[in-house]
Formats: structure tokens, C-alpha cells, sequence
């Protein structure tokens, strides 16, 4: 009679499990595309542990910055279709970069394959609280009694933020300057100054100013609640094409094999239902959004849609 472990291995696909000493020396390698102690590598480092404990393999994390994200999604592009490769990327890499670079080295959909979403959460609409704004009724008065003077900051030109106020501003008809920063911090500092009428960001960088209370949020610019603010207005309920938010993913070489991608997106969904995965997520900023490959695929259509008509709307050239 054979044990359950002997089982649940004679009926596994001899790709996951043709000899058991090598597949638990073979390390998987988890490309990342920013550097040490961004968001996205520390989701990285956060289900490394769960994903490794489940695939029965190592799992490192392969930081590759630069040429923002193209670097690491090249190098999954090329790699092998074995598994052995993966990236943990930010939405902007798949959706945002196609339509900013000329000569991108990959195309998302020819080249790589949508494995599991990892997290998700809207980028915040922040205002000073110098000009008594509460809500965005207020916020498009004030835009308009302030005219032609009204601006917006950015943490740079392209970046998701940037994008998604342009859809904002077509949304609400109105025409407000857009001014770059080199960065998040810079733009949130010129928002608690007054520089700046409004921005979108993440939670994380602007808590320090909304703790001080020199900096409110007044809509949530994501599809989902977001997990401090969980009664924030979304404002894709009263503008259903301004969805701003950001999002992580696995995904992997196009040619990966059904068995192994089905292997991923299981090992991630179990990865994502520990309590101290979600915990430590949560705490870095958005919780876990799993989403399996189908609807994932669906969601990342959305996205690129979106992702299209920001650019356009905000004029932006591919270099």
C-alpha cells in the first residue's frame, strides 16, 4: 500500500518531479526589476519563503534595475520556458512601458506569460490641507477658480501617477499644469508646501505628511477599498474610466508549460493565504490581490487599455 507522499508523487507530471534531489538543488530564480528595499523587491522577499517552501525549491531574488524594469523583463524574455525563471514585477513594466520606449527589448504579450497577481491598491488623490479642500467636488472648484495658476505634481514624467491624473483631469474637463519631480518624495514635499494643487500617490510616502496634517487624501484612485482609508470614494464609482493604482505580479517566459504555470499560481495562491504573508504585505502597503492566470489576463487587458489612453492623453512620446 502505498503512503499518501508516494501517491500525490506518482501522480504529479514528470516535469515537477522527474528526480527529487535535483529539483530541490535547483534554485528558482525570481527576476526583480528595481533595487534592493523598493516595494516590489520587498513583495519579492515577503513570498519568497511561502512560494520556496511549496515549489520544494530555493528561491532567490535577481535584482536587475534599470532602463525602467526592461533590463529584468528582457532577461525573463530570453530565459529558459523551464520554470526555473520568474519575475516579480510592477504593473507599469508590462502596461506603462510598451507605450513609453521606442525600441522596448520585449513585447509583454508576445514574450512572457501571465502566471498570478500578487497585490494590488489605488494610488491616493492628496491635496494640501492649506486650501481646505475635503472631497473632489471641492477640489474641481477650486481647479477652477484658480484657472490658468492650477498645477499637479508627479513623481516624474510617465510614471503611473502622472498618467492617471491626465485621465483625471479628462474626466472632470479641466486643464491644470503638470509638474515632474524627480521622484515621490520631492513632489509630496512640494504638495505639504503648497507648490502643487493636488497628486496621486501611494500610501506609504505620503503618511509621514498626513500624519503631520499638513497633506489630506480625498479619493481612492484604485478598484479596490484601500486597507487604511477603507471608506475613501473610489473614483472609478463616479468616473468608471479613472482607475490609478498600481499592482505586482509573476509572470514568466511565454513558452512556459501549462503543468509548471499551473505549479507557480497554486504555490502563490497558498503563499498568499498565510496570515503572515498577508500581515507583511499589508504592511508594506497593499495586501494580497490574488488574481489565477485567466483572471489575470483579463484584469491586464484592462490594463493596458488604460495604460494606452493615460499616455495619450498625456501627450507622452515614446524615447
Amino acid at each position: 500500500m502505498s503512503t499518501p507522499r508516494r501517491a500525490a508523487l506518482a501522480l504529479a507530471p514528470p516535469l515537477l518531479v522527474a528526480r527529487r534531489s535535483s529539483a530541490q538543488a535547483q534554485a528558482i530564480r525570481a527576476v526583480c526589476g528595481s533595487s534592493p528595499g523598493s516595494i516590489t523587491d520587498l513583495i519579492a522577499r515577503i513570498v519568497q519563503p511561502g512560494l520556496a517552501q511549496r515549489l520544494g525549491q530555493p528561491v532567490v531574488v535577481d535584482n536587475r534595475p534599470g532602463a525602467g524594469g526592461n533590463i529584468a523583463a528582457e532577461f525573463l524574455a530570453r530565459a529558459a520556458p523551464d520554470g526555473a525563471t520568474i519575475m516579480v514585477t510592477s504593473g507599469g513594466i508590462l502596461t506603462l512601458n510598451p507605450y513609453l520606449y521606442r525600441d522596448l527589448p520585449f513585447d509583454p504579450v508576445r514574450d512572457l506569460r501571465l502566471v498570478s497577481r500578487i497585490t494590488a491598491g489605488g494610488f491616493l488623490l492628496a491635496v494640501p490641507a492649506s486650501i481646505g479642500v475635503t472631497e473632489v467636488d471641492g477640489l474641481i472648484a477650486h481647479l477652477r477658480r484658480k484657472g490658468e495658476a492650477s498645477n499637479y505634481g508627479s513623481p516624474g514624467i510617465g510614471f503611473a501617477m502622472h498618467v492617471g491624473a491626465e485621465v483625471f483631469l479628462n474626466a472632470i474637463g479641466a486643464r491644470v499644469t503638470h509638474v515632474p519631480y524627480r521622484g515621490s518624495a520631492a513632489a509630496i514635499n512640494a504638495l505639504a508646501a503648497g507648490e502643487v494643487d493636488f497628486l496621486f500617490d501611494s500610501r506609504g510616502p505620503l503618511l509621514p505628511q498626513l500624519q503631520s496634517g499638513v497633506v489630506r487624501v480625498i479619493a481612492n484612485g484604485g478598484s479596490l477599498p484601500d486597507l487604511a482609508y477603507p471608506d475613501l470614494p473610489r473614483l472609478s464609482d463616479r468616473y468608471p474610466e479613472v482607475v490609478v493604482q498600481s499592482w505586482t505580479a509573476i509572470v514568466a517566459p511565454a513558452a512556459l508549460p501549462e503543468p509548471l504555470l499551473r505549479r507557480l499560481d497554486d504555490a502563490m495562491r497558498a503563499t498568499l493565504e498565510e496570515p503572515e504573508a498577508t500581515a507583511r504585505l499589508r504592511a508594506v502597503g497593499n495586501g494580497p490581490a490574488y488574481l489565477g492566470p485567466e483572471a489575470f489576463r483579463q484584469f491586464f487587458q484592462e490594463e493596458r487599455a488604460r495604460a494606452a489612453r493615460g499616455v495619450e492623453l498625456a501627450g507622452i512620446r515614446p524615447q
